[in-house]
This record gives structure tokens, sequence and C-alpha cells, in this order.
């Protein structure tokens, strides 16, 4: 029998022009290929085990895609002596042995029939005194223990043996891979702990060098939490490069260092329907596929670049000078583009600080003495009361010593004196759960979902909402949409103090996009608030809604020896992979809620259908590798638990009491159906994945 895990991912595409994803005609290519390829694994899986069966004259009477539960399947066909067919369950595949059944409520009517019943199958059974007659000797049980080793293993033999193909083939064709450059980091995260920024390139993760950015992912993911990461780290602003560890943080449920994928400084070839924010206003209009090459005048080769040129003047019209293939182009394929500043859109809500969650290494804070846990009370005398603010009015003060009233430990406040930097990147909250970071000193500070203020004439005033009150969830609903009761939402508590990332995806929404917020008064009771947010006209976003495409490098194996030696890497890393990340599952250092069943598995692949034919076959590999791995765990029912007993006949030359077995078997098999309702939960959304 096959059953596939694996762990959780996002989502299929949108569906575009109000038809579903699934009946566009411009997907049917890509459902055909998921389709196909999860079936192929299942169904190497199942081969392996049928062809050595047959190998070894064991006769087989069933060859499944899917489970026929109740009789239930989509098609059959018999062929000799097997019935191949689809079931109606896809939740695997199995081959049926004569003598041989996964149903503990069926083996011992099996092993029975495999007794009593004739050599040459087509007679009836001749009646006999004996309670255990000879078995069949083309049934399971008949043959020798090292035979049915063999026939156990070879599903997880074959899955092994077609993910190093499937993976050589895909670097043979030859695949696009992200590079490990940072384009923003999470604030107070660990990367941001070590003063990693906006540009830097990580050339080696432990003993890897030049990795890619699945290589970060999985480095991180699956190292060890406690004696932490290595990681060299290369800085192109300065030339320098040095080496830290890092200790991945697990608030969200699964090890991060808090960094985002590379970014170009060319736009994505969709950009539909519109760009966010300022450059949704760019005039002419950016187009797909567009290359920036200069801001006023100043050459910029990367998004690092980018990003600092806009850094230095964020309330300004700048021209941004850019490549564009389109005939519209003026010359030589080259035109400027006036982009307007992007003002902060507000609500008119400010949260109540809570104390520093992180120092940068080697910041202002640092040499200035602050620490974790302090809060911040003023600075300069004024009381700090928005701390979303106070890194604008900062960078300002670039150079020039201001007095920060710090509470510690709940002693008498003190005064710490601090020179402000100057701040090139960008340290935004784009993940739930993140503080805000005070750039300009290199702290992290946490907010809490309490209302310390409500600015007056401002939307939250309009609507009622009053300081004392909390926030404990909010949505976002676009232009021309009603709101949605089974759209959750962002939530927002003392588990999730979400209210900067809120801030953040405020900046990024459609004009005329409206805030629905769940706000709690004083007597415990909820109540449901909308805002049109206001902006503000001090305050501006930095990168101004341009989004990029991904930087990214082609990975193609040279011969076809080459293609297998990869493929053979690819396909150990990944069993070795899901090893540990079972490992940490079982130790509670990741979140079983980043399991996945038959519905994310479906589309995880049709993402990575969408990224190529190539980026499917990493996929299926990795996928083939999670069916050898988790088929072959110790639970009886699976193929790993049947090698178990295998190994106790082996040993003591005997099989197991029917009765023990039969009592695993009903173990297994609650185990495995409480894990399939868990991760259909998961998929259905009725198991919140945080």
């Amino acid at each position: 029998m096959g059953v596939c895990l694996m762990a959780g991912g996002t989502a299929l595409i949108a569906a575009e022009a109000g038809l579903p994803w699934i009946l566009q005609p411009s997907s049917w290519g890509v459902i055909l290929q998921v389709a196909g390829g999860l079936g192929f694994v299942i169904f190497v899986h199942e081969l392996g085990h049928f062809l050595v069966a047959k190998a070894c004259g064991v006769k087989c009477e069933k060859f499944y895609l899917g489970f026929d539960i109740g009789g239930l399947k989509l098609a059959s066909f018999k062929w000799g002596e097997t019935e191949y067919g689809i079931g109606a369950l896809p939740l695997g595949g199995y081959v049926k042995m004569l003598g041989q059944d996964d149903n503990p409520a069926a083996a011992a009517r099996e092993a029975q029939r495999a007794r009593q019943a004739e050599f040459s199958g087509d007679l009836p059974p001749e009646p006999t005194s004996d309670p255990h007659p000879a078995w069949d000797p083309r049934s399971y049980p008949a043959q020798s223990v090292p035979k049915r080793m063999a026939i156990i293993s070879a599903g997880v033999i074959m899955n092994v043996i077609f993910a190093v193909l499937m993976a050589a083939l895909a670097f043979g064709l030859g695949i696009e891979e992200m590079t490990c450059e940072i384009s923003s980091v999470r604030p107070g995260g660990a990367a941001w702990r070590a003063g990693l920024r906006t540009g830097d390139e990580i050339t080696a993760i432990g003993g890897r060098q030049n990795p890619i950015f699945s290589d970060l992912r999985n480095g991180v993911t699956l190292g060890d939490v406690e004696k932490g990461v290595s990681f060299t780290i290369h800085r192109p602003a300065d030339g320098t490069t040095e080496s830290v560890v890092l200790h991945p943080d697990t608030d969200l449920g699964v090890p991060t260092v808090g960094v985002t994928s590379p970014f170009s400084v060319t736009l994505p070839d969709d950009i539909s329907p519109r760009l966010p924010g300022a450059a949704a206003e760019a005039q002419p209009p950016l187009a797909a596929g567009d290359t920036i090459r200069a801001v006023n005048g100043k050459a910029v080769s990367n998004y690092a670049e980018l990003i600092a040129a806009l850094a230095s003047m964020p309330s300004e019209q700048v021209t941004l000078s850019v490549a564009r293939q389109a005939a519209d182009a003026t010359s030589n394929g080259n035109l400027d583009i006036t982009l307007p500043p992007q003002p902060r859109r507000t609500l008119g809500i400010v949260m109540a600080a809570g104390a520093v969650k992180a120092v940068q290494a080697a910041s202002p804070a640092a040499a200035a003495g602050f620490r974790p846990g302090d809060r911040l009370v003023s600075m300069d005398g004024n009381p700090v009361v928005d701390v979303l603010a106070l890194d604008a009015l900062l960078r300002r003060k670039v150079g020039e010593a201001v007095a920060i009233e710090v509470v510690r430990d709940g002693a008498e406040p003190a005064t710490l004196s601090v020179v402000p930097r100057e701040v090139s990147w960008i340290e935004e909250p784009r993940w739930p759960a993140s503080p805000v970071a005070i750039s300009s000193l290199g702290l992290a500070v946490a907010i809490e979902t309490t209302i310390a203020t409500v600015e007056a004439g401002s939307p939250a005033e309009a609507a009622g909402v009053k300081a004392g009150e909390k926030v404990i969830r909010a949505r976002f609903i676009e232009p021309g949409a009603a709101a949605n009761p089974e759209d959750a939402g962002l939530e927002l508590s003392e588990r999730s103090p979400s209210w900067p990332y809120c801030v953040a995806v405020l900046q990024q929404v459609a004009p005329g996009t409206r805030v629905q917020l769940v706000v709690e008064g004083a007597d415990g009771l909820a109540r449901d608030v909308e805002l049109d947010p206001a902006t503000e006209v001090d305050r501006f976003v930095i990168d101004r809604g341009l989004v990029f495409k991904p930087v990214s490098k082609l990975v193609k194996a040279g011969s076809v020896a080459a293609a297998l030696a990869s493929g053979g890497r690819k396909a150990m890393e990944d069993l070795s992979l899901v090893y540990r990340f079972l490992g940490k599952l079982t130790s509670s250092q990741i979140s079983p809620r980043l399991l996945g069943g038959p519905i994310e598995i479906a589309k995880q692949a049709g993402r990575s259908a969408e990224e190529g034919f190539s980026r499917l076959l990493l996929f299926l590999t990795m996928l083939s590798a999670n069916l050898a791995v988790v088929n072959f765990l110790p639970i009886p029912v699976l193929d790993g638990g049947h090698m178990v007993f295998l190994l106790y006949e082996l040993v003591r030359g005997k099989p197991p009491s029917e009765n023990v077995v039969a009592a695993l078997s009903y173990l297994g098999l609650a185990l495995i159906l409480t894990l399939m309702m868990f991760v259909f939960g998961l998929d259905l959304g009725l198991i919140p994945r945080r």
C-alpha cells in the first residue's frame, strides 16, 4: 500500500476573469501534468511491489491506483489473473496479493482463503479437517522471508530509482533556481539580529558553497536550532565577507532566519491587474518586463542599489530610466518614467508599544547599551507614543545624538544617548507576528494589541474606535467586494501580535480597499468596524509598490553522467530532508500543521507545473522521496510495518502471533486514519495552520 504526506505550501494562482482556476482552458494542460505526475509516482511505487511479486511467483489479484473502498472505482479491467483499476478514493494505491491484506479485519479471512485455495485457482476448495492447511504456493505467505522482504521493499526502491531519474531529467533539461541574495529581513529575526540587510549575498551555508535559495530554506528548516546554522555573508556594498552563526526562530511554527528571496530590477512578465501603490501611478505606465537602469540619472544595477536610491528621497518624485522591449520605447528601447512618492496609509490607530524584542549586532542601539526587555518612554523629552512613526523621526536626526529614556526591569527610568545611522535598506514587517524595526537605531520593538490613542479626525475616530480597546482581527475588503463572513482575516493577539504586519499590508492593497476590524471593548464584547484609510503627509513608503522578478540562474547538467550525478544527489538530499523533517516533527521543533494531504500536494504540484516541466519533475522527485520514506516507517499496515514483522520472523524463525499482528495492525490503521483526517482538516481549512 502507498500513502503519501508532505509539508504544506502555497496555493494555486488565483483564477482570472471570474472563472475558477480548474475551469480555465489555460489551466487544463497544468491539470493534466499534475494528474499524470502524481499518478505516475504512485504507479511506480505499486509497480515495484507488482513486478517483484510476479517474479517470485506470487498471484497478484489486483493492481489499483487509489482505493476502491466498498467496490467504488472509476475504471477497471482484467488482464490475465489480475484486475487493474483506478479506485474512487485518491489517497494512494495498492497491489492485492493472494494471502495478504492490509485491512486487519479481512486479514484472517484472506489467510484462510490462501490456505484452502486450489493451486489452479479455478476449482472450489476441497473440504479439510486441518485447521491450518498448507499455504497455496502462489500466495504471499508461502514465500520465503527474503522473498517477502524483496516484495515489500520493492515499492520504496522503485520510488528511489525513479526519484533519481526524474531529478536527472530535470537537470538535463535545465531549471531556473533563485540565487541566495537577500532582498529584505524580518525585524527582530535571526538574520536581522546578526545585521544582515538588503543586498547581502549568502555564499555558503554550513559546508555547501554557492548555495541556491532552496538550500537556504532546507538548511534552516532542518538545521540545528540550538547550535545554529553557519553562514558566510558577502556584502557587495562595501566588499566585506564575514562568517556568522544564525540561531533560527521558531515562533512561526517552522525554523526561519527571516530573509526574503532575491529581487532583480526587472518587472514580472505578468503585472496584472495593476501594480500596487505609487507604481500604478507612474507616467508613462510601467510595463511587464521593464528593467530599471537608473534613478534620477544615477545608475542602479541591482535591487539593493535601487532601494538605496529611493530611500534617500522618499518624499520626492523620481525619474526612472527604463529599458523596454516594447515598440513604444523612444530610443534604443529606453525611456524615462516619472514615479511619484507614496504617502503611507493610516487608520489613525496608535497601538501601545511593547518591550524591545531584539537589539541588532554592531548597531547604534547596541553601542548605546539598549537591551531586550527595555521599554521606550521618551525621546529628547517628548513621550514616545507611536513607535511605528519613531523611525521616520530618527532618520531626520542622522549623525545627531538623541536622548532616549527607557524603563528596564521595573527599575527607575534610565536615559541612553544614541546617534541614529543612515538607512539605505528595507526592514519591513512582511511576516505576521513581527515586531517593528527602528532601523536607524537597530532596535526591534513589539507592538501590543491594545489601542493607546486614536488620532483626532482620523478614520478610526469617525468609526467610534476608542483608546483602551483591543483590535483582535483585521480584514481587507477590496473595492466592489462585500465583506466575506467566511474570511477569517488576520488574527491579532498576544500569540500573534501582527499589527505591524497589518500596517505593512495596508500600504500594498488596491486603492479604495476598506479595512474591517474586530474591536473588543473593556466589557469583553467584540464588534465590527469598517474604515476607509487616510493618507499621511510626512511618512512615505520606500519601495513605492514596485514589484520585481526574482534573481535566478539556470542550473543545467552538461552531460548524461552529470545529470545522473546531480539527480542522485538531489534524490538523496530529498530523502534525508524527509527523515530530518520527521525527526524535528517528533521533537516538536516543527509544527505538525505544516503537513499537507492530497489537496495540498495537488496545489503544490500545480504551482510547480506552472513554473515549468523541470520544476514539476523536481517536485515529483521530492514527492517520490516522501512516498518512499513515509511508507517505510515502522507502522503496521505500511510497508515499514510489514518489514518489522518479517525481521522478527527472520530472527525468531517463526512469524509473530496472529493476535499480536492483528492488534498492532488495528493500532497502525487507527494512527493512519487519524493522521489522514488531520491533514484533510488542514487542507480544507478546518484546522488552522498557525
